[in-house]
């Protein structure tokens, strides 16, 4: 009886100091990284909708990060990706490697800066990129602001492309637990926009977000994706 309660016990302590990074947007990154030690596993799961004169075409995207903290500032993550194509079986799609640095510590700055750098590659090894985003986000008590500037460089075997990107949201904390927020997301010439809601915090979180075009030459009609979290 005595081994059950001190298993017990252990358990509620482990399960009470789990921490990740629990968030509010799901295209959008805050200011926030790993704390030393830490790990979490996340799941993403995108659905994208295009209607045509044959019929809706939908893409399916699957991503498993699994990241970890190097240090109170410093942390790294790769993600295996998966792909189904409309009427396509899923196949495996690549993976990713990113790292995320915090410049300070939160309210240093009028918008804190945090780097975030990213490789990925396809299963062929034939298309790299390489990502690099500007995340500055402030919170105003229950409020957060967060805008990405992404610049990202495509490599394939015929020629190097740049890109420039975006994303950004704003979310207003309605209970600790509970947060409902705006993003959008786009480029040179389409862009996105739509509510993200997220609830949970730390060990345990899921964040939804859904998307609709703002612009006439919008690759999809609509986006959504669902993301869940769990500290390790």
């Amino acid at each position: 009886m005595k081994l059950r309660s001190l298993i017990l016990m252990l358990s509620l302590f482990l399960a009470a100091n789990l921490q990740a990074d629990g968030r509010r947007y799901v295209w959008t990154y805050e200011y926030q990284t790993l704390h030393r030690g830490e790990a979490e596993l996340e799941s993403y799961t995108e659905f994208s909708h295009l209607d045509t004169d044959s019929g809706r075409q939908a893409t399916t995207t699957l991503q498993y990060e699994y990241e970890i903290g190097m240090n109170d500032r410093f942390d790294v993550g790769i993600y295996q990706k998966f792909k189904q194509a409309h009427n396509s079986p899923i196949a495996y799609d690549g993976f990713k490697l990113r790292m995320r640095f915090r410049l300070g510590e939160k309210g240093r700055w009028p918008l804190d800066p945090l780097i975030y750098l990213e490789y990925k590659d396809n299963a062929a090894f034939d298309h790299s990129a390489l990502e690099t985003k500007l995340i500055l986000a402030r919170d105003f008590d229950k409020l957060n602001i967060s805008l990405n500037p992404v610049l990202e460089f495509e490599f394939d075997e015929e020629e190097t492309e740049i890109e420039f990107e975006y994303t950004a949201g704003l979310s207003y904390r309605l209970h600790p637990l509970l947060s409902l927020g705006l993003e959008t997301k786009g480029d040179a010439d389409q862009f996105y926009w739509g509510p993200t809601l997220s609830h949970g915090k730390e060990d345990l979180w899921f964040a939804i977000g859904l998307l609709v075009p703002g612009s006439e030459d919008a690759s999809a009609d609509r986006l959504m994706r669902f993301i869940i979290g769990v500290g390790l």
